[in-house]
């Protein structure tokens, strides 16, 4: 089912990110598109919506990544990282891999050995 200019979910038909938040694109959550998350038992208030569900279901038995929740929902990452940032404050959700990602350069040994074979070969 294409969509005319917005995001679309079958089950929800033609909705625009900034209605599923709220109009927030921001959480005080620092998230990445590694960051995976796995459900709990909830002691808050966990928000009531279709994709606050959709997240727990596919959270829910093994670690799910942001970048895979957006690609599942069909929604930009903001809009994933926004809500999953929701349900981290309700405490139904658990980061399951705190570590920040790395941010090493690249490794100029291997490229100047790839480039030293390259190089050899032609």
């Amino acid at each position: 089912m294409a969509a005319r200019g917005g995001w679309t979910d079958t089950a929800l038909g033609d909705i625009r990110p900034y209605t599923i938040t709220g109009g927030r694109t921001r959480t005080a959550h620092e998230l990445y598109l590694t960051s995976c998350f796995l459900t709990r038992p909830s002691t808050g208030r966990i928000p009531a919506s279709a994709e606050s569900e959709a997240l727990l279901l596919h959270c829910s038995g093994s670690p799910c990544s942001v970048a895979e929740l957006a690609a599942r929902l069909h929604q930009p990452v903001q809009v994933i990282k926004v809500l999953v940032g929701d349900l981290l404050d309700a405490e139904a959700l658990t980061l399951s891999n705190a570590r920040r990602p790395a941010a090493a350069g690249p490794d100029t040994h291997l490229l100047e050995a790839v480039l030293h074979g390259l190089r050899t070969r032609l």
